[in-house]
């Protein structure tokens, strides 16, 4: 008994992925992990992006607050450490 020739729609259909094996399914998974990880690496430059303006007021700012060098009082001695007892 001869069987005849697949059509090509058959073959393309045999040929197919089928979503509802494993190897489909977990590249489904795989991709929208990496779409969620790609999102939050954005959120993380976003916040990065912040906290350097942040950090940019707070020296200029401290520069600002700073007295000029010519009206700093004298230079004070550090406190002297205690010798070691061992």
């Amino acid at each position: 008994m001869a069987s005849e020739p697949l059509s090509p729609e058959q073959v393309d259909a045999l040929l197919r992925p089928d979503p509802r094996t494993t190897a489909a399914a977990d590249m489904l998974v795989l991709r929208d992990a990496l779409l969620r990880l790609g999102d939050a690496w954005d959120r993380l430059a976003e916040a990065a992006g912040a906290l350097h303006d942040v950090a940019d007021g707070i020296a200029r700012d401290a520069r600002l607050a700073r007295p000029p060098r010519g009206d700093a009082p004298d230079a004070v001695e550090p406190p002297r450490t205690p010798p070691r007892a061992d």
